[in-house]
């Protein structure tokens, strides 16, 4: 019993990084395939599967009482990376370019690693929707005074004053031809709040960039 008990926090480690793929994967295709379709009903099919899977791990960590969401010192840089390689991974730019920088720091922040990744993934889904074939979406992690940040930037068609008033607002989307969810944005501000920072839009001469900022540990 004593080993089975060792062994049990590292397997919910090991399945909820499986998870995070399976479940992201999951999101990231159901914004972009058409509603009624056959193949959107099959990968809901997968989502919820998914979902069970995760609520039985969780079950699991609360009789272990193992740690599930718990928090961490970890690198910022390093979620970008992780989410950067998940993109490429899961083809989400298809038709469109992807480049991702990172500043020679490490931004050491405190958080939830799965979480952030998700922030991430978030943001550059909407960045992917709204730009058109041939453009480029840009990951940049920088040090901004005692804040870390990632900038996701796309080069689509913008927002109006109108539209940038509602973006973080729930189901609000400006590509309802591509099935936007008009949930990814607020999704991710609620991570960053959640974690001490923020999620802002911040003023672009073309196209959109968004701003992830949490406090680096001192």
């Amino acid at each position: 019993m004593v080993a089975i008990g060792r062994l049990t926090p590292a397997l919910i480690h090991e399945l909820n990084n499986s998870l995070l793929v399976l479940l992201g994967t999951a999101d990231l295709e159901l914004a972009m395939l058409p509603p009624e379709s056959k193949e959107r009903e099959r990968m809901e099919t997968v989502r919820d599967a998914g979902n069970e899977i995760r609520d039985a791990v969780s079950q699991l960590a609360s009789f272990t009482r193992a740690p599930l969401e718990g928090e961490q010192e970890l690198s910022l840089v390093e979620v970008g990376q992780s989410a950067a390689a998940l993109t490429r991974r899961l083809r989400l730019q298809r038709d469109i370019d992807f480049d991702d920088q990172y500043c020679d720091e490490e931004l050491i922040v405190r958080g939830n690693e799965a979480q952030l990744i998700q922030a991430l993934l978030h943001m550059l889904t909407n960045g992917f929707q709204a730009s058109n074939v041939g453009g480029t979406v840009r990951l940049a992690l920088v040090r901004e005074g005692s804040e870390a940040v990632a900038l996701v930037s796309d080069d689509g068609a913008g927002m109006t004053s109108e539209q940038a008033e509602k973006a973080f607002e729930i189901f609000e989307t400006t590509r309802l031809e591509q099935q936007g969810s008009g949930i990814g944005l607020t999704a991710a501000r609620a991570i960053a709040r959640r974690h001490g920072g923020d999620l802002e839009l911040r003023p672009a001469s073309s196209g959109t960039v968004f701003a992830l900022r949490l406090p680096l540990v001192v």
